[in-house]
């Protein structure tokens, strides 16, 4: 069992299934069948010749010195003793209680959450499952009325997440594998238990069975409300820049699928453009500490873009426009509407009125709706992992990944989850929004390359 780094960092991972001389190559080359499929690979045949048979996409060849050993597993021998290293003490007894924990304060978090076999243990294809609960539960407070249900009407599903999942993580830092295992049967769908899913059919599933109701309830323009628990970005590449903000991305997707928010949602999922979990369509994007959702909400105060009165129409065509400050939603005043849409170049446009607020005085500047992120999911290479603040402080980031490392084999062994401390995470952030558009990933550290390059969802809480 191997990995392969590429000159450009992608690290793969496979079992080599042949090796020799391949013509015209002096040196050994290892055929390798790579644990999911990589454009460009074959199906274990080279220059017209068959080496090894794997499914296609699967199978790449390498020089012998590229190959090192797969780092996820301590050892290579799976025996007895290789078990569980003596470093690694077994997982700590807990006693259920009815009492409810809250998040680990700022102050303590380091010291009970940092290092090897922290955070939640990953079991078989659970990493979409283990990185989703750390992000929603470790230091977040706004899903917890969910796990608070009166004795009588606490389903299975919802005692579990409580006391085995988040009562634990928060108290002792550590939940075993055997408890995300229980979650994953009581979602009562056979194929979380033998597939890796997406964080959002897992997100949807799990809410659907201990919400009283949707996190989202989205408006469209025929006045038809639908809920939802997961926000998926929907626009045309054209209509941003290259490296967008969250906000950016946001704003566009909702005047470009004519959507509201009908209220403040406390929790906000939002979910990257990509086209599966191999292509990304932006080569990364700059996360927004704060959310603005003011200009989103359907029955909010709007001030108009160019002069700050009370809004009336918004317009979809000029979102682009290089002459007006490309990618922020633009609303106009009656007056402006029409001044702004007598250029030549806007005079095709079609814009929208607006909904009038009801009750909210038209001589007072618009109260601003912010959410704050408190946690990103990322996925590289089929793997998820996530980042999540633990505090106030803007340095107070922590990087989680459920199975960081593996103690034996497949049979007989177990995943070793792993919690790092990312200050300079927060360092990045503070900067300029301006600084982090230009910001070269491939000089970045590697916490902050991944957040900028491999974000796949975003969370966001009100803070009220």
């Amino acid at each position: 069992m191997v990995e392969v780094t590429s000159n450009t960092g992608v690290t793969v991972y496979g079992v080599i299934r042949w090796m020799g001389l391949l013509a015209g190559n002096p040196c050994d080359w290892a055929g390798i069948e790579l644990e999911y499929e990589v454009r460009g690979c074959s199906d274990g045949s080279h220059a017209g010749q068959r080496y090894f048979t794997c499914k296609a996409g699967r199978a790449l060849f390498v020089p012998v010195t590229k190959c090192s050993p797969d780092q996820r597993f301590l050892c290579s021998c799976p025996g007895k003793d290789a078990l569980r290293p003596p470093d690694l003490p077994p997982a700590p007894t807990f006693e259920e209680s009815e009492e409810d924990f809250l998040p680990v304060p700022e102050s303590q978090a380091p010291s009970l959450l940092v290092g090897r076999m922290r955070g939640i243990q990953g079991h078989f294809n659970s990493c979409y499952l283990d990185a989703t609960l750390f992000s929603l539960f470790c230091s977040s407070m706004t899903l917890d009325g969910i796990c608070h249900k009166p004795a009588e009407v606490e389903q299975p599903i919802t005692r579990i997440l409580r006391k085995e999942i988040v009562n634990r993580l928060r108290r002792q830092g550590f939940v075993p594998a055997e408890s995300v295992m229980n979650l994953r049967k009581q979602l009562g769908c056979s194929t979380f238990l033998k597939e890796e899913k997406d964080p959002e059919e897992f997100i949807t599933a799990l809410l659907q069975r201990v919400c009283d109701e949707p996190l989202l309830q989205l408006r469209s323009r025929r006045e038809t409300c639908q809920g939802a628990y997961t926000f998926q970005i929907i626009l045309e590449k054209e209509q941003v820049g290259k490296v967008p903000t969250v906000q950016q991305l946001l704003e566009t997707s909702f005047l470009s699928c004519d959507l509201k928010l009908e209220e403040i949602p406390f929790c906000l999922i939002v979910q990257m453009p990509r086209f599966g979990k191999k292509y990304k369509m932006f080569p990364h994007i700059v996360p927004s500490t704060e959310l603005d959702i003011t200009d989103l909400l359907h029955n909010s105060r709007r001030e108009c873009f160019i002069c700050g009165r009370l809004a009336e129409h918004e317009c979809l065509q000029c979102l682009t426009d290089s002459k007006l400050q490309p990618g922020r939603i633009k609303q106009y005043c009656t007056v402006c509407n029409t001044q702004v849409h007598t250029h030549p170049s806007r005079q095709s446009h079609c814009p929208l009125a607006l909904a009038a607020p009801v009750a909210v005085p038209t001589d007072q500047p618009a109260t601003r709706h912010m959410m704050e992120l408190f946690a990103v999911l990322c996925i590289q290479t089929s793997h998820y992992v996530s980042f999540v603040k633990y505090g106030p402080n803007p340095r107070s980031w922590l990087f989680f990944d459920s199975m960081a490392d593996r103690c034996g084999d497949d049979q007989s062994g177990y995943n070793i989850p792993e919690i790092r401390a990312c200050p300079e995470l927060g360092d990045f952030l503070a900067r300029p929004e301006e600084d982090l558009s230009r910001a070269d990933p491939s000089q970045a550290g590697e916490s902050v390359r991944r957040l900028l390059c491999d974000s796949y969802m975003f969370f966001y809480q009100s803070p009220s």
